[in-house]
C-alpha cells in the first residue's frame, strides 16, 4: 500500500495554492490587462488607418480611370508634343495651300515661354480666301500642335488675296 498521501501536509499544500493563485492574479492584472488595453486602443488605430487606406485606393482608382480616359481622348495631342516641331516640314505644309511662304520666329515674351512663337506671312494668288480656310482646318491634322493667332491681315490686290498671321506652335521641349 501507498502511504504517501498520508504525509502531505493539507495546510500548506493550501499555502501553496494560495501563493499560486496570488502570483496567477498578479501576472493577469499587471501584465496581460494592460496589454490588452493596448491591443484594443491599436486595434482602434488600425481600423481608421484601414478606412483612410480604402478611401485613398478608391480615389486613386477613380484618379486612374479618369487618366486613362483623358490619355485615350487626348492621344493625338501627346503624340503631337512628341514631334520636334521643323520650319522646313511647316513651310512644305504651307505651300500646299499658298504660292510664297515664309516663317520668321518672333522673340519670346517674358510670360509666354511655354510655348514658341512664329509669325507666318503668307502670300497667295487667289480669288477667293478658300485654300486660306482649308489650311486653317488642316492644322488640327498637323504633326505639330498649331494654333493661328489673331489678328488675320487680309488684303486683296488685282489678281492675288495676301494674307498675314501669326501662329504658335506648342513644344513640350520649348521650355527646357
Amino acid at each position: 500500500m501507498d502511504k504517501s498521501m498520508e504525509k502531505i501536509d493539507i495546510v500548506k499544500l493550501l499555502i501553496y495554492l494560495l501563493v499560486f493563485i496570488v502570483v496567477t492574479l498578479f501576472m493577469i492584472l499587471f501584465v496581460i490587462v494592460p496589454n490588452v488595453k493596448e491591443y484594443r486602443a491599436s486595434k482602434v488605430v488600425y481600423k481608421k488607418a484601414f478606412v483612410h487606406k480604402m478611401r485613398v485606393e478608391n480615389i486613386l482608382g477613380d484618379r486612374n480611370i479618369e487618366f486613362s480616359n483623358l490619355n485615350s481622348e487626348n492621344r493625338r495631342a501627346i503624340t503631337s508634343f512628341m514631334h520636334k516641331f521643323s520650319t522646313d516640314n511647316f513651310i512644305k505644309y504651307a505651300r500646299k495651300f499658298f504660292t510664297q511662304v515664309s516663317l520668321v520666329e518672333v522673340d519670346k515674351k517674358a510670360h509666354k515661354k511655354e510655348f514658341v512663337e512664329y509669325e507666318l506671312k503668307v502670300s497667295s494668288s487667289l480669288k477667293s480666301p478658300t485654300n486660306f480656310y482649308v489650311f486653317l482646318e488642316g492644322l488640327n491634322r498637323y504633326e505639330n500642335i498649331v494654333q493661328a493667332d489673331f489678328p488675320i491681315l487680309m488684303e486683296s490686290n488685282a489678281s492675288k488675296i495676301s494674307s498675314a498671321f501669326t501662329i504658335k506652335v506648342y513644344d513640350i521641349n520649348s521650355t527646357q
